[in-house]
């Protein structure tokens, strides 16, 4: 039987509607909570950090050139995993953060990451990037390149170790990483619902109805799916015996 492609992928539930970025405590003293607000007021989610192989590059005007802000594809009832602190990774995420569908995030330009394998036992595509990025850095070139512009949407993946023994791991693929190159200037109405811990939820969809006649939901990450849906769709009443809607 022929059927339409939009079909098949809505039935597919290992393929997120949404993309999601979760603020962190940052070293401006500001803690995830404030952060979340502060985009939400300035309706601006700002490039703060290099990303890719050229992140760290020795001129800071290289550098500042591979900003980002940074997204996650992850299916509804998973977003929790996004939030746990895993061992050897850099960055801490939080509950707290801001939802698009991924349509939105497309039209806005936003782009899923090329992932490049940098396992041992075959040729590295890593290394012809690496190459072009020294070469454009040591004549001068690079933030003015085309190639400064792909650069931010690459990132490495693999396990294994280097000629000097050591060991190293980068597995952050399944994360489904998507960004934005540069600000991320939205409007409310492209805010497909907030993320936030129980406690707060309530608190920040009043702070919101202040700046926004549209309703936004917030979500807790811990939350089951059918807790979620059932926030999102208004609903008061208890889901269980044992639990009521806060």
């Amino acid at each position: 039987m022929e059927r339409n492609i939009t079909d098949l992928l809505a039935r597919r539930s290992d393929l997120s509607t949404f993309i999601v970025h979760l603020t962190r405590d940052t070293q401006d003293g500001r803690s995830a909570k404030e952060n979340l607000k502060r985009i939400l007021r300035k309706q601006v989610i700002e490039a703060r950090s290099p990303f890719g192989p050229a992140r760290s590059v020795s001129k800071k005007r290289d550098r500042d050139s591979q900003k980002c802000v940074s997204f996650s594809e992850t299916p509804l009832e998973h977003i929790d995993c996004l939030t746990y602190e895993i061992r050897k990774r850099g960055v801490q995420l939080s509950p707290f953060g801001l939802a698009f569908t991924r349509m939105t995030a497309r039209k806005k330009g936003a782009n899923p990451v090329w992932y490049i394998d940098i396992t041992p036992g075959h040729d590295w595509l890593m290394n012809p990037v690496n190459e072009i990025i020294r070469i454009r850095q040591e004549n001068g070139s690079f933030r003015d390149s085309q190639f400064a512009k792909l650069c931010p949407f690459i990132e490495q993946m693999g396990s294994g170790r280097r000629a000097d023994g050591l060991g190293y791991r980068k597995e952050f693929w399944w994360e489904r990483e998507w960004r934005y190159h540069g600000d991320f200037s939205f409007l409310y109405s492209d805010i497909a619902f907030g993320l936030a811990p129980q406690d707060t939820v309530k608190e920040l969809e009043k702070l919101v109805s202040k700046w926004t006649k549209r309703r936004i939901r917030f979500l807790d990450p811990q939350w089951s799916l059918e807790r979620m849906i059932a926030h999102l769709a208004g609903c008061t009443a208890a889901l269980t015996p044992f639990e009521s809607e806060s």
